[in-house]
């Protein structure tokens, strides 16, 4: 293989990496005289999905436009055997970093949380979702001045560019690595987005602190459970020093359910870095001063004396940008820098740029001259909080100080509300928060509503079994486990859990087609928990299995409870209530059943089995009872894929599928696009 020619102008000069679809060589570029890295795929990886993951890889990373994303620099075929040309890193990826520094400091998490979420953020915006992030995937390159992340295989994304669906996967499939996949990405479920990778991201920042997974499990079934159902331990209970702070950044990081996570890497990235300078009450504001002038110093230990023996005050000096870069790695708890523009070294502009690369959240106001208005004017297009000019007016430089510190305090004051906000949606219904303003301001929280829904009960069967082979803790994580399956499936269809009621869960669905959406959901809701137990064993909390009843009708929803004791909860009343907890009640397991209501709304759209009649509160006499098989699908046209011959570059190449040429052409448009470091 040394020396071989692909492409036509790369040369293979020594093999540097394995793995299960090819190998990662060191190439000279004949043509422009450097060398890249060049994954190459084994001949023999001729299945559709092996091709359809590399192919997916260049195209990925072709549309991603930032510099924490490796740049691919070329794509084809040579000798029927696929090949993606990169930039050639020299450095380690953050698994090697981590297993040889189990736990490393926040500051340096810190540093490539932020870079990693840019590169996520980036790839986002694309419309792509990595399904992949793990340390072994984000590489830590070695540059002139410091390391810079650079995130790697994007060989399992998804990409609504090219037409993929982010809100679905194909039924049973498991995409990534299992101790860093979210909930909804080890279920395999519909609601699949860029959050997942946000989990991922939380889960490498856990571990790159703690030393441990968040998550670990004998087997992968195991290890599936109590990513979808366990708590996890606090990260200052392995790692005391990181304090509460941190606890509350990963309770929200992974959470399971996606709407209560941090919902934009830029949004994690700010309140990670948050985390840097926590433990600002009770201290001295800190303020990194850098300036070349060497009174300065000197000029305001004098101004501030007082403050600094109050402990008001902590100044941190340096003479250029990269001795303040220095002091942000030795002062992780800086709360604002003020930065000449104008240095010998690195100059202010420059510091800026880096500065927020390893501190988003920290406040830097520019100083200079009054005739230096233009580098001023960049300065604040860069995203620096105010300016301050030369000769140095001491009393605008305290009221700036006192300014920008409230700023930053408030900051912190405003993510720390939207994280309790985030804890307090976990109690109470999104419902009832969502209604209690409206009511409030109309002066009566206990006024009713009547309504046409659908209600759908939902019972985890075997209950009374697990209470009298188990212990009462076993029973309640059991049932996590499934209300964790059955809540998403039941909002992603915008039905509203009312209640859970022991081993049952209270479901409506009100709008448009409710009746539809709830048996979606209720197929959705076996389907996923049969695919669940089959991957994770008969023995496991997904086994149990449900029952499910659905009726629809006219109800009241309002509020119940005492004012006086200010104890009130939001719920449903009426016939279609009880009716749909009888239907539960005599459904077997494995069954859906639904009133002869339900079937008319949805009759033509679900395969239907009648059962034998039943008494139901709100119906006169017997009334009709039917068990839901499934929906009803349309049939699709096959397609008929065969091979065919393109020319390209003056050569014949031969393709297994007619989108191949056209897929290498529109890859090429797409790296010719330019990137960051083309």
């Amino acid at each position: 293989m040394i020396g071989r020619l692909v492409g036509g102008k790369y040369s293979l000069e020594r093999e540097i990496g394995r793995g299960g679809m090819g190998s990662i060589w060191v190439a000279l570029d004949t043509q422009l005289r450097r060398r890249v890295a060049l994954k190459l795929m084994r001949p023999e990886m001729t299945s559709a999905s092996s091709r359809g993951r590399f192919e997916r890889e260049a195209m990925a990373v072709a549309r991603i436009q930032n510099p924490h994303v490796i740049q691919i620099y070329d794509y084809g075929i040579d000798e029927e055997a696929q090949y993606i040309v990169m930039e050639l890193l020299e450095g380690e990826d953050m698994e090697a970093r981590i297993v040889r520094n189990p736990r490393l400091s926040i500051a340096a998490v810190a540093t490539f949380v932020t870079q990693t979420a840019k590169a996520l953020g980036a790839a986002h915006a694309a419309g792509i979702v990595h399904r992949d992030l793990k340390p072994a995937n984000i590489f830590l390159a070695r540059g002139e001045a410091e390391e810079m992340v650079k995130i790697l295989d994007f060989g399992v994304a998804a990409m609504s560019s090219l037409g993929d669906d982010l809100h679905t996967t194909r039924t049973g499939t498991v995409l990534g690595t299992p101790h860093y996949m979210s909930p909804e990405q080890a279920r395999s479920a519909r609601s699949l987005d860029h959050r997942s990778d946000l989990w991922s991201l939380g889960v490498v920042a856990y571990r790159a602190l703690t030393g441990q997974h968040p998550f670990t499990g004998e087997s992968l079934g195991d290890l599936i459970v109590k990513i979808c159902t366990d708590p996890f331990a606090p990260a200052s209970e392995l790692v005391p020093e990181l304090g509460a702070e941190v606890d509350h950044f990963f309770e929200r990081a992974l959470a399971k359910d996606p709407a209560q996570r941090f919902q934009s890497a830029r949004d994690l990235m700010r309140t990670f870095a948050g985390l840097v300078g926590d433990g600002r009450e009770g201290r001295a504001a800190k303020i990194l001063v850098i300036d070349d002038e060497p009174d300065l110093a000197l000029l305001i230990k004098q101004r501030f004396r007082q403050q600094i023996r109050k402990s008001v005050y902590e100044f941190v000096f340096a003479q250029d940008g990269a001795a303040a870069l220095e002091q942000l790695h030795l002062h992780p708890d800086i709360d604002l820098a003020l930065s000449d523009i104008n240095m010998p070294g690195m100059d202010g502009l420059t510091f800026l740029e880096r500065a927020s690369e390893l501190r988003p959240l920290l406040e830097v106001v520019m100083v200079s001259a009054y005739g230096d208005m233009t580098n001023i004017r960049s300065a604040m297009n860069r995203g620096a909080f105010d300016f301050l000019v030369k000769p140095i007016d001491f009393k605008d430089f305290e009221v700036t100080i006192t300014k920008t510190l409230k700023h930053v305090t408030d900051a912190q004051h405003t993510a720390r509300s939207l994280e309790e906000n985030a804890i307090l949606r976990m109690f109470v219904s999104g419902v009832v928060l969502d209604r209690l303003p409206r009511r409030a301001m109309a002066g009566d929280v206990t006024a009713s509503e009547s309504v046409d829904v659908s209600v759908v009960f939902i019972d985890i069967c075997g209950l009374d079994r697990l209470l009298a082979s188990g212990p009462p803790e076993a029973a309640m994580r059991t049932l996590n486990a499934n209300f964790e399956i059955i809540v998403p499936e039941v909002a992603a269809r915008n039905g509203i859990v009312d209640k859970f009621l022991g081993d049952a869960v209270l479901a409506v669905f009100r709008g448009d087609q409710h009746a539809e959406r709830a048996l979606d959901a209720s197929l959705s809701v076996r389907s996923q928990l049969a695919r669940m137990a089959e991957r994770a064993g008969e023995d496991s909390p997904y086994a149990c299995g449900v029952s499910i009843g659905i009726d629809s009708g006219r109800v009241a929803l309002g509020s119940l409870g005492s004012r006086a004791l200010s104890r009130l909860d939001l719920t449903v009343i009426g016939a279609a209530v009880s009716a749909a907890a009888r239907l539960e009640a005599i459904a077997e397991r494995g069954q859906i059943l639904i009133s002869e209501r339900v079937f008319g709304a949805v009759h033509g759209a679900f395969e239907c089995e009648p059962q034998k009649p039943v008494t139901l509160p709100g119906h006169d006499g017997p009334a009709a009872v039917f068990n839901i098989v499934g929906r009803i699908q349309a049939s699709e046209p096959s397609q008929i894929s065969e091979a065919r011959t393109v020319q390209m570059d003056e050569s014949s190449v031969r393709f297994a599928a007619p989108g191949d040429a056209d897929r290498i052409h529109e890859i090429q448009a797409a790296l010719d696009g330019g990137s960051s470091n083309r």
